[in-house]
């Protein structure tokens, strides 16, 4: 199982059935002569009583009046529709959701709710329960809802984030994720929010596969460290290609800025050099010191610092000096192995051009050692030269059984995440 560790999860649906007109309009009371239903007068007078106390913003009076009107016998279904029309309108009034979401679940069961109406209260109903934490019923109003406006945003969301609360993960996942495809069907950024809850709820699940998938998402809409830094260590426990592949998700790590365990900082170090890279291997050691990641008060482990910064610094002085012959022993050669490493050791000098140009010259050669390898440091000579195109390009060039493909791919969001 993933060390990834569970994000905090801050719900911001914003409950606004408080604020609904159609909620909160005072109930008319006084029936016109020829209006059918009608509303007898033992039930009326009270009831216009309470309106007349609610105009007032005297509630319990109003209360009181309604309660006279309960007490009439054989009132009539009408009668009772109107009477909780007042009762659900004080409840309101007062924040008392849970109760008012009971009054305003019997009028739409009742049969007497006009239809223009239905739709509104239908959805009030179901904010009101979530409000009062009554999510098994959230749900249930929300998808009745739903049917009639399948997709709607807020009301899926609320469907969701319910589920998760109700530590339904699993149906919180898919109803958050359906949210998230919506936004991005629309050509919209989904929620920081919204992956979260995605996230969380794969993580509750312990399931490996959507955590990634999820995090993927994560940096490539909100490319932050921390989502980064998951995600990579997720991708790194299925390394099993050995010592280049890890100097691989170094650099990775190294560029999104979560290269920040010395550990990591000196393997990196050192591999760059067993890589032929030693350029590479000085800068790392030299940003780990300046950092402070590679600084210790122990004067022994600071010591191994400094030696591993000079065997930086002495094999990169000899290889950059060798670089121009390198250059013209990579175009006698007949095989491209010798571009390649040519433009690898450029990249790791900063020197970009003419590592997107030895790399290319290599790649369209044959007897290239890992052809896969090379094109992901093509992909980041592009991406360093800003043509995040080219670099995406380069980067979906890596055949997808290769031990290189997941690297690829979190190159290739890097390549797509905002700058």
């Amino acid at each position: 199982m993933t060390r990834v560790r569970s994000f905090a999860v801050a719900f911001s649906l914003a409950v606004s059935m408080v604020s609904a007109s159609s909620l909160l309009l005072m109930p008319a009371t006084v029936q016109a002569a020829d209006a059918k239903p009608k509303v007898s007068k033992a039930v009326g007078e009270p009831l216009k009583k309470a309106q007349e106390a609610l105009q007032k913003k005297q509630f319990e009076a109003a209360l009181a009046e309604i309660n006279k009107a309960k007490a009439v016998e054989k009132r009539t279904p009408f009668e009772d529709y109107q009477i909780d029309e007042f009762l659900g309108y004080i409840l309101i009034q007062q924040k008392k959701y849970g109760e008012a979401a009971n009054v305003y679940e019997r009028m739409l069961n009742s049969g007497q709710m006009p239809a223009d109406q239905v739709d509104d209260r239908t959805k009030a109903v179901a904010q009101m329960y979530f409000q009062e934490k009554q999510y098994k019923k959230s749900v249930d109003w929300a998808k009745k809802w739903l049917e009639k406006h399948p997709g709607n945003e807020d009301m899926s969301v609320l469907v969701a984030q319910s589920y998760y609360l109700l530590n339904d993960f699993k149906n919180a996942a898919t109803s958050m994720s359906q949210v998230v495809a919506a936004a991005e069907k629309a050509g919209q950024t989904p929620k920081e929010n919204y992956l979260q809850i995605v996230l969380s709820s794969h993580f509750k699940e312990k399931n490996n596969d959507g955590i990634s998938d999820a995090l993927k998402k994560m940096v490539r809409y909100y490319p932050k460290p921390e989502y980064w830094e998951n995600l990579i260590d997720l991708n790194r426990r299925k390394n099993s290609g050995g010592d280049r592949l890890t100097l691989g998700y170094y650099r990775l790590m190294n560029d999104v800025g979560v290269l920040n365990n010395k550990g990591d900082c000196m393997e990196m170090a050192q591999l760059g050099i067993e890589a032929g890279v030693p350029g590479e291997s000085q800068a790392v050691v030299e940003k780990g010191i300046e950092s402070g990641v590679l600084k210790s008060d122990d004067k022994t482990e600071q010591g191994r610092y400094e030696r591993l910064l000079a065997a930086a610094k002495k094999q990169a002085a000899a290889d950059r000096a060798s670089l121009a012959q390198q250059a013209k022993d990579a175009e006698k050669a007949a095989q491209g192995q010798a571009f390649v490493g040519l433009g690898q050791a450029y990249l790791s000098y900063g020197q970009v051009d003419e590592a997107i140009t030895a790399l290319e010259k290599g790649i369209k050669k044959t007897g290239v050692t890992d052809t896969d390898e090379a094109q992901i440091s093509l992909g980041i000579a592009y991406l360093k030269k800003g043509q995040k195109d080219q670099a995406r390009q380069a980067f979906k060039a890596v055949k997808s059984e290769s031990k290189w493909a997941n690297l690829a791919e979190l190159w290739a969001l890097r390549a797509q995440a905002p700058a």
